[in-house]
């Protein structure tokens, strides 16, 4: 979920939360007992509810990032995180916002993911809700993932998403609130704008993957722009 633009006054965004858990029945996948988030702390037995592997780089997320235990964060919020979120910005972009009791918009983002099939286990799409008083928008990419940028969260987003976003609906001068930074990627993409970038993330381990993903990403600019300066892109 993303909040965006300078903060302001608003009004409520929902009275009542339709969905206990964001993720699909991909998410029980990522439910398992052990892992660095149940360290200490002895987990329910779940296994009747796991879902079969998807076999491939999907497994990494359980074992080399130790990423495997989702059940503490893929949890719908209350409604006073939305009430704090309309109070502290001036336009919201919510990923996901169909599992959420939001006013309607005429202006949902959709994200359609290239390499995914109709009979894949993954959505074709993604969808956020805006509060912007626009027409709806399709952005078609691949799914985050390369030999030079490793995927490593469940539901990592292209950075190019977010340039995207950002040129159409953010300008100079705005700041960036994101309540849920994942993997980073709307941060990165907030860099290369040069926008002013708030970020909070409750996995540690997934703050510290971003942290050093975000520095390779300004060393690697520092190549091509000098040291101490910022390679940035223009807005539209």
């Amino acid at each position: 979920m993303k909040a965006g633009s300078v903060p302001g006054s608003g009004g409520c965004l929902t009275s009542t939360i339709s969905a206990s858990r964001t993720g699909g029945t991909w998410a029980a996948k990522y439910s398992h007992q052990g892992g660095v988030f149940s360290e200490g702390i002895p987990a329910p037995d779940i296994s009747a509810h796991r879902q079969s592997d998807f076999g491939g780089q999907h497994k990494n997320y359980k074992t080399v990032y130790g990423g495997g235990d989702i059940r503490h964060w893929d949890i719908a919020p209350g409604k006073e995180y939305f009430d704090e979120l309309a109070r502290v910005s001036k336009n919201q972009i919510i990923w996901g916002g169909n599992y959420f009791d939001l006013p309607p918009t005429r202006c949902f983002l959709i994200w359609r993911k290239l390499s995914i099939g109709e009979n894949f286990t993954m959505a074709m799409v993604e969808y956020a809700w805006t509060s912007f008083n626009d027409n709806a928008k399709c952005f078609e990419h691949t799914p985050q993932g390369t030999k030079d940028d490793e995927r490593f969260h469940p539901t990592q987003k292209p950075i190019a998403l977010y340039e995207w976003i950002y040129k159409r609906y953010a300008k100079k001068g705005d700041k960036i609130l994101d309540t849920h930074m994942g993997s980073g990627s709307s941060r990165i993409a907030a860099y290369h704008m040069g926008l002013d970038y708030v970020g909070c993330e409750i996995d540690k381990v997934y703050f510290d993957l971003q942290e050093k993903r975000f520095a390779k990403v300004v060393d690697e600019d520092a190549l091509f722009t000098g040291a101490g300066e910022q390679l940035q892109f223009d807005f539209e």
